[in-house]
């Protein structure tokens, strides 16, 4: 396969199939609760995001098995360091944080055919539970099920395939894009891509799907999650989102110094490399 063929087959051909599958177990799973409630269905999501988290991770985890079986390279997962696990934290937090100014600013661009995009986000976003029972089932879907897939299949398999062309910048952005594309609503994508830079840059950096994953999860519950379970007051809201913009930029200052680090370390076994091909007579 030419150099021009892998490329197109990394930045475009995969991740759409990635995508296909994807929006197919969501059409399974919506289809699945049609079958037992009728027509009513979307007033049951936490039972759609149950099946569809349960059947995706299955699926996805059946895929990546079968890339093990051939030799092809999975993402990586470790326990993670400290200095991993704090930058996942923060990851999220900056996350929240981008969303807080993503929105204020939205929100004050008065131009009709962006008030009326937030008109439709307000809409996508009322919550469809008939019961308690099926927000919790929302609740736990969104903020574990949910993120764990979507990890698996924008960050672990996407992502990690443009990777092996050896342009984590491009990798990171590709990824990102298709990650806010796939959530359909303008509104939506537009702070979904922001997101999904932010974790895949931590997946680069980190070198480890769990920490992805982690900051996702932290990222829907403190995003969405308390919000359905609990009734936040205004004052509260306000500090938790001072917080997340504040994160922003303890978050910028260890990405910096992790990049460099990373950097660093490459340059390092390049240079050991060549080293080792010197001394062994090969062609530098």
């Amino acid at each position: 396969m030419s150099n021009r063929s892998r490329i197109a087959f990394r930045f475009l051909l995969y991740p759409i199939l990635c995508i296909v599958v994807y929006f197919a177990i969501i059409f399974l799973a919506a289809t699945s609760v049609a079958v037992f409630v009728g027509e009513n269905y979307l007033d049951h999501e936490g039972k759609i995001y149950l099946i569809e988290g349960i059947f995706g991770i299955l699926i996805f985890s059946g895929w990546l098995l079968f890339r093990r079986a051939v030799n092809k390279p999975n993402p990586p997962v470790s326990a993670g360091r400290p200095l991993d696990w704090m930058y996942t934290c923060l990851a999220a937090l900056a996350m929240l944080g981008v969303a807080v100014i993503y929105f204020y600013v939205v929100t004050h661009i008065h131009v009709s055919s962006v008030e009326n995009a937030l008109e439709d986000y307000n809409e996508l976003m009322e919550v469809g539970s008939v019961s308690q029972l099926d927000l919790y089932l929302n609740v736990f879907a969104t903020c574990l099920l949910v993120p764990v897939l979507e990890e698996i299949i924008f960050r672990g398999l996407m992502m990690g395939e443009m990777l092996q062309q050896k342009r984590p910048v491009l990798a990171i952005v590709f990824s990102s894009l298709f990650f806010g594309g796939m959530h359909g609503q303008v509104i939506q994508i537009g702070y979904a891509i922001l997101a999904g830079m932010i974790l895949g840059t931590v997946y680069y950096l980190t070198k480890n799907l769990l920490m992805s994953i982690m900051a996702h999860v932290i990222f829907n519950t403190l995003g969405s999650g308390i919000y359905l379970l609990f009734d936040v007051s205004d004052k509260a809201d306000t500090i938790l989102s001072i917080i997340q913009v504040a994160a922003l930029l303890p978050f910028a200052g260890i990405t910096v110094y992790m990049a460099l680090k990373k950097r660093k370390n490459l340059s390092g076994n390049k240079d050991d490399n060549v080293t080792e091909e010197v001394l062994s007579g090969g062609q530098v």
